[in-house]
């Protein structure tokens, strides 16, 4: 399988407030054309264990069913090759609104709240939205590199040159984000789309990998075991969430992987 995905509740955290989850839809045309879309979602839910393990799962499952939704009711090719950048707008706007009134509704739940990176490949084209500081990482031709920019405030310090990206990652505020899901009545992703091609690594992950494994280490491994013919992502993520929990493990950890083949 050239997909996978793990969430692990870590070392520290007594439940696990991330929701992660993946899934490939196939399909054949009458010419006997086949096709394949693939969707990976990933959300880190805040405002206490109750409340961010419901803004987190909420907003996954409002992007599961309406990719489903438009898969089943229309030929998936047309869906699939329209503009996913809208899609990833307007179903942003949705999950926010059923978060952000939850939190309104019941006391119990204030302040919840929830990050979202969501990457959807067809074809040759990936699309990836983000909203906070989960990530996205490209491994293509043995470079790795981050293609999302976090919504966070060190993020700020850095794009204003007041601290450097190693700084940042040692910053005491380097877990305060500046855009989540529910947390305000409107929110606006990034979103953008861009070619990929076979042999292309993707990883998703939540800040608990982030911010407990050297991201050189997770560079390193992607390098040496992502680009392997016969590569198991499973054994690739299991190692990740070890490293995180190796060190220190105290946060959540989610980790997606997706191997970009020729079908």
């Amino acid at each position: 399988m050239n997909f996978f995905t793990l969430s692990n509740k870590g070392q520290v955290r007594p439940n696990n407030e991330d929701y992660a989850e993946s899934f490939q839809f196939k399909w054949c045309e009458v010419d006997g054309a086949t096709h394949s879309f693939t969707a990976l979602l990933l959300s880190d839910g805040m405002g206490g264990a109750a409340a961010g393990e419901l803004a987190s799962s909420m907003v996954v499952s409002t992007f599961r069913e309406k990719l489903l939704s438009k898969l089943f009711q229309e030929k998936p090719e047309n869906f699939a090759s329209s503009d996913l950048k809208v899609f990833i707008h307007d179903t942003v706007t949705e999950a926010n609104q059923k978060v952000f009134q939850k939190a309104q509704s019941d006391p119990a739940m204030e302040g919840m709240g929830a990050t979202l990176v969501v990457v959807f490949i067809y074809d040759e084209m990936l699309t990836v939205g983000h909203v906070g500081d989960s990530r996205c990482y490209l491994l293509r031709e043995g470079k790795f590199k981050q293609i999302t920019r976090d919504h966070s405030f060190v993020q700020e310090l850095v794009d204003a040159g007041k601290i450097t990206p190693d700084q940042a990652s040692k910053h005491p505020n380097k877990n305060v984000i500046t855009r989540a899901m529910g947390v305000n009545e409107k929110v606006a992703p990034d979103a953008t789309a861009m070619p990929i091609f076979v042999g292309d690594v993707l990883m998703l992950c939540s800040d608990g990998l982030t911010g407990y494994a050297d991201e050189k280490g997770i560079a390193r491994l992607l390098k040496e075991k992502a680009g392997e013919p016969f590569v198991n992502l499973r054994v690739i993520g299991q190692t990740l969430v070890e490293m995180a929990n190796g060190g220190g493990g105290g946060d959540n950890i989610s980790v997606c992987l997706y191997r970009h083949m020729s079908f």
